[in-house]
């Protein structure tokens, strides 16, 4: 009995320390101040410094060396022979601006790391893959390796436009047709990468033209889940006609039912007309509203969105093509338009794939230790010590509404951090989420992915202030150990 007395007195003290007392993670979650600079970890945590926008130079495919570009995003690990300790990291880069040296719009780049002596390091030098022999890319964000061992990277933000597209130089400059397509008609799509060749292979036509934010590959080497950051924006599945094979298939728009204990796949027509207008298409079958949704995770039959949500959004156009806002959207107040709607929080959402049921799992808000969870961007899922987890990574738009705290909104700043969410929980709240980490000034935390054996995590530093701290005040590739 004394024992057990002893044992209960330790994991309460433990609790006061506000450490989590279960199998998985064991860090004292950390406390958001409003003024760092620097990247912000659990005591413990070590990071080191892998890749860094214009400091590093990344090797094109014809030896020649330029500086890297910034705005990474989205980071996939590729063990060599199954290691988590030797492996390839592909990044892609977030960008739409010119570049004389790279190339003009998005793009990806990679480089090899290796664990010696406790320590991770780069080997054999960073790299670039050209797009051009897919007429370019735009934008990369998130993106996800498919069954076969390729890569899958979204362009988001497709324009409107050659116009909108060339920007008056600054973004991408060759505007001539590509392919059939109007140039700014040829950005927006999945495109698939060969790690083997490092080589883009394709944009695939067949998974619908919109703004592509994250995608998630299911193990039948056929269905695919899409996400679309806009508001409104729609969820998509698509379903390959061969396996491993994603350049023919059926593209769905997912429609919650009236009751919302239910949803349906709505099938768009297969013609280049209206995958080209994939979302226009899908609001005329009348497909679920929702505001700008991020990435997309599936554990153990569940189907994990982030919606990050926004201040009083117009649903009006897509609502009068046939759209219907999903059923947790609030309509904004004091607005005479009920079309509009206020999510200023955002929330993580479910979705079973057994019976299409869509609910928010965790909403977007204030939490008990005086901090706000809001706005959940970049999403992770891994089993840390036997325990399955979501890392949620935030990208607030604005410090107001109890966002940040009142010194970072007085002077405009904004903070973003990271969370984990133990998916043993039954009925989780945001009280669940755990607090990893606390980005430099200004920036988005993002790209969170983690070796097989869950004990190192490699993530991104996006577009810190520039007047932060070396080497926070550029976007980076990090790897963090000691706490997992």
């Amino acid at each position: 009995m004394f024992y057990r007395v002893l044992a209960m007195l330790f994991v309460l003290a433990l609790v006061a320390f506000g450490y989590q007392v279960n199998k998985g993670i064991s860090f004292k979650p950390v406390t958001n101040t409003f003024d760092n600079q620097g990247l912000v970890l659990p005591e413990g945590a070590q990071f080191n410094l892998l890749f860094a926008e214009r400091t590093d130079s990344v090797i094109t495919a014809d030896g020649k060396k330029y500086p890297a570009k910034g705005k990474q995003d989205y980071l996939a690990y590729l063990p060599i022979n199954g290691s988590s300790e030797h492996g390839y990291i592909y990044v892609n880069h977030e960008s739409r601006m010119a570049n004389d040296d790279l190339g003009d719009g998005g793009g990806m780049s990679w480089f090899e790391v290796k664990k010696e002596n406790n320590q991770w390091k780069t080997i054999n030098g960073h790299h670039y893959i050209s797009f051009d022999n897919v007429g370019g890319s735009w934008h990369n964000c998130g993106g996800g390796v498919t069954p076969k061992g390729t890569i899958l990277t979204a362009e988001e933000y497709p324009t409107a436009t050659n116009t909108e597209l060339y920007a008056n130089g600054k973004n991408f400059r060759d505007t001539t047709d590509f392919n059939g397509f109007k140039r700014y008609e040829h950005m927006g799509w999945m495109v698939e990468v060969d790690p083997k060749t490092n080589k883009p292979l394709h944009k695939l036509y067949s998974m619908g033209r919109y703004s592509h934010e994250d995608v998630h590959c299911m193990p039948d080497g056929k269905t695919v889940y899409l996400t679309d950051d806009m508001g409104p924006g729609v969820f998509f599945k698509f379903v390959a006609d061969k396996k491993d094979d994603y350049t023919r298939g059926q593209l769905y728009a997912y429609q919650q039912s009236a009751d919302g204990n239910s949803g349906t796949w709505l099938a768009l027509p297969r013609d280049t007309a209206s995958l080209i207008n994939a979302r226009q298409v899908a609001c005329q079958l009348g497909a679920t509203l929702f505001k700008s949704q991020e990435w997309v995770e599936v554990v153990n039959g569940k189907i994990y969105i982030t919606e990050t949500g926004g201040d009083s959004t117009n649903f009006a156009k897509a609502m009068a093509l046939g759209g219907r806002p999903a059923l947790h959207l609030t309509q904004a107040p004091n607005k005479i338009n009920d079309s509009i709607f206020d999510s200023p929080y955002g929330n993580i959402l479910v979705l079973d794939e057994r019976t299409n049921k869509l609910e928010v799992l965790v909403a977007g808000g204030n939490l008990k230790d005086g901090g706000n969870f809001s706005q959940p961007d970049a999403l992770t899922a891994a089993v840390i010590n036997g325990v399955p987890y979501l890392m949620v990574c935030e990208d607030i738009g604005s410090g107001k509404r109890n966002r940040v705290g009142d010194n970072a909104l007085a002077k405009g700043e904004k903070y973003n951090e990271m969370y984990f969410l133990d998916l043993t929980i039954k009925n989780p709240t945001r009280d669940n989420l755990v607090r990893f980490s606390v980005g430099p000034r200004g920036c988005e935390q993002t790209g969170a992915i983690f070796t097989p054996d869950g004990k190192t995590m490699f993530m991104v530093v996006q577009n810190p202030n520039r007047e932060n701290i070396e080497p926070f005040n550029r976007s980076i590739v990090v790897v963090v150990t000691g706490v997992f």
